[in-house]
């Protein structure tokens, strides 16, 4: 069973600042996994979005590991950890805990 804890990438692209600020927190809880095997950059590419709004990218390392699974129809979420804020910074990042997702019911609940 695939499990790992990892800060998100790319959370300067696009709107992801206001989206973590807005959406990274405990209350919100998950976050969907979504394959971009046509992403230019990297074939392995997996956006995290909540509700079609986009946080960042799971790190190339990972997701190496990760697509494979994924396009092979396994399923997986990200939970929150926790939202990294520094006082000296105005950009802020997330991180989270992807968890495979093995039982049918689970998914459904969070499709």
């Amino acid at each position: 069973m695939f499990q790992t804890i990892v800060n998100l990438a790319g959370v300067t692209f696009r709107d992801a600042q206001e989206n973590i600020r807005r959406f990274g927190c405990k209350e919100i809880g998950s976050f969907a996994l979504v394959r971009e095997p046509e992403n230019p950059y990297d074939p392995n590419a997996i956006r995290v979005e909540v509700a079609g709004f986009f946080l960042g990218y799971i790190r190339k390392e990972i997701a190496k590991t990760l697509a494979p699974l994924m396009d092979a129809g396994r399923e997986f979420l990200a939970l929150f950890v926790r939202r990294n804020e520094s006082p000296y910074h105005e950009t802020v990042g997330l991180m989270v805990q992807i968890i495979e997702v093995t039982d049918e019911k689970m998914v459904s609940a969070w499709r």
